[in-house]
């Protein structure tokens, strides 16, 4: 059975937290696991055969943030995806994406899925951060490591031809899914100027980013998501639409690494507390508005990611295809930096 695209992932729960949310926020009821199950038993009609047409063209209410609910139970081994929608073979080729820096191709699934595939250093650390980053509350794009597989119908690539073989095989691919229900909006939002500014949500974000060594949060990796809940109102997402610059060594030079325990583990995250503020060991783009956020805000950060539990992490670097040295390695740098903020805000 294919899973619901993105938007059916999370109709459901937005459709009841839009009672109480802000303009900022909207909460998911407790329950959120019941929710997604619930969502696994909708018909197939619903996750297939969508066009354009369902992406809403309109703006809708910006979200940066949702409540999971009881953080413990998610599963951080799939994320915000599931088990059935995972990339299903064989694939197809459609055609290169020479966006951005790294390879990729677009491909469609057996059950006409539309995907992109990633490959180069960056698989790794993104698959991971992205659990990480959905269960704190912030919207990540469906991904999933897949180690092998084949493409068929291969043809006239550039960039992406070395990790692709003349029969179309493949090794340690980034699977990334492309609903045709989400509105892609290409708005490169930036950290001083968008709906946001000054709120808890975003000092989250940030002290988050920096607690992964994500050195890349250039406005040109964000981008807005537009979706319809249940009710056919429009969200509009806010998104760190690349997190493949993770788990490495911070640097606003060529001296930056990624997916790299022993560099993520010799890089400090916390250079202290001056006049209310939290100030952040962030090096890399984007790094004069990375310097510190209010004492408050990473108070409340540190009460949503304290809640995650090391197996939820280990499950997290597990799905990244991490070696069991990398796997407990990352996970007890993270809890480590959990324990630092917590102390640093007097939690």
């Amino acid at each position: 059975m294919s899973h619901p695209p993105l938007i059916m992932t999370l109709g459901m729960a937005i459709a009841t937290a839009l009672l109480g949310a802000n303009s900022n926020v909207t909460t998911f009821p407790a329950l959120y696991d019941d929710i997604r199950l619930e969502q696994k038993d909708k018909k197939k009609s619903k996750s297939k055969g969508k066009s354009k047409a369902n992406a809403p063209a309109e703006a809708g209410r910006p979200v940066l943030w949702e409540d999971r609910g009881d953080l413990s139970k998610l599963d951080l081994f799939l994320g915000v995806g599931s088990e059935d929608g995972q990339p299903k073979p064989p694939f197809k080729f459609d055609k290169e994406d020479l966006t951005g820096t790294n390879p990729k191709i677009k491909v469609i699934d057996q059950n006409g899925v539309k995907w992109n595939i990633k490959f180069d250093e960056e698989v790794h650390g993104e698959v991971a951060a992205s659990r990480i980053v959905w269960a704190c509350g912030y919207m990540v794009e469906e991904s999933y490591y897949v180690k092998s597989g084949k493409v068929d119908g291969v043809t006239g690539l550039g960039r992406a031809r070395k990790f692709i073989a003349a029969d179309g095989s493949f090794k340690d691919g980034m699977f990334e899914k492309r609903p045709d229900d989400v509105a892609r909006r290409r708005i490169n939002w930036t950290w001083d100027a968008n709906p946001f500014a000054g709120s808890k949500e975003l000092s989250g974000l940030q002290a988050l980013a920096t607690m992964l060594n994500n050195w890349d949060m250039k406005p040109t990796n964000n981008n807005v998501l537009g979706m319809y809940d249940n009710d056919g109102k429009v969200l509009d997402y806010y998104v760190v639409a690349d997190w493949g610059g993770s788990f490495g060594k911070m640097s606003a030079i060529f001296t930056f690494s990624k997916w790299n325990l022993e560099d993520y583990n010799k890089q400090g995250f916390i250079d202290g507390v001056s006049g209310g503020r939290l100030k952040l060991h962030y090096r890399g783009r984007s790094q004069s508005l990375f310097k510190s956020v209010p004492v408050e805000h990473a108070r409340w950060f540190a009460g949503i990611i304290s809640q995650l539990k090391d197996d939820q992490f280990r499950d997290a670097f597990r799905a990244a295809d991490g070696t069991p040295a990398e796997i407990e390695g990352f996970t007890k740098r993270v809890r480590q930096k959990i324990n630092e903020l917590k102390v640093a805000v007097g939690q």
